[in-house]
């Protein structure tokens, strides 16, 4: 076979590259450069293949390699979902690689809609690489629930932290506090339907759990109830009428 010399040799080897790897530009203090090249050569390393294994080992001190657990962060528009994973990451709890479709979207400057395909390709990449990942989620349509029978598959942990409000009311008035800020405006059909199909949809996606944690986010974040086991419990003294509901639409639906 005769060998590909010159330009179609250069143009193959850059196709391949465009539809293998992608490029991160690294900018580092005038003069490291040399210094890590050199350390590269002396263990017999590329410069690329060195800072590659350098970023691996630092994802797995941190915990975002091999550890394959999968986090869902569910509850309808305005119960609180971003602000309960900032607390979770602020107290250091293992989420992963945070999926934000609303960062995707933002950062790459895309249309909603190849966002969200672009979310699901990052998920489907963290999944065939065995990396622990979070997503926050309304549970409406079957993604999720597709997601975790993917994981679950893949021998991942999953683990769910659903957050609750009792009124549809209640979350519009947040959703609308939060868009004068500059936050996404939810519909409010939307939002009632979601509120109003709400335990459908989680129990669609709890059977698949290994363990689930509930909280009522009226005033701040309190864990009203536990799933493990396969058994829903509601803890504590404080028992908003949410929960109560919910309770009672497993014992009479749950599997």
């Amino acid at each position: 076979m005769e060998k590909k010399i010159g330009k179609p040799a250069t143009k193959a080897k850059n196709k391949y590259n465009a539809q293998n790897y992608d490029n991160i530009r690294l900018v580092v203090p005038k003069g490291r450069k040399s210094v890590i090249s050199a350390i590269a050569e002396a263990t017999g390393e590329s410069l690329n293949g060195f800072i590659g294994k350098a970023i691996d080992e630092r994802m797995k001190m941190r915990g975002l390699l091999n550890a394959k657990t999968y986090t869902i962060v569910a509850g309808i528009n305005g119960t609180g979902k971003s602000s309960f994973t900032g607390a979770m990451k602020s107290i250091n709890t293992f989420l992963g690689v945070v999926v934000d479709v609303d960062k995707i979207v933002a950062f790459n400057q895309v249309f909603p809609i190849e966002g969200e395909k672009m979310t699901h390709r990052f998920v489907q990449e963290c999944l065939d690489e065995g990396i622990g990942f979070s997503q926050e989620t309304t549970l409406s349509g079957n993604r999720t629930e597709a997601t975790a029978v993917k994981a679950k598959a893949l021998g991942y942990f999953v683990r769910l932290y659903y957050i609750g409000l009792d009124t549809p009311e209640e979350c519009l008035k947040r959703i609308s506090n939060r868009a004068l800020r500059g936050g996404p405006a939810i519909g409010e059909v939307d939002v009632h339907r979601r509120f109003s199909e709400r335990w459908k949809s989680l129990l669609r996606v709890l059977p698949l759990c290994d363990e689930a944690f509930f909280f009522d986010n009226d005033n701040g974040f309190v864990e009203v109830a536990e799933y493990t086991d396969g058994a829903l419990e509601v803890k504590g003294d404080y028992h908003p009428h949410w929960v109560l509901e919910l309770a009672a639409y497993w014992k009479r639906y749950g599997k």
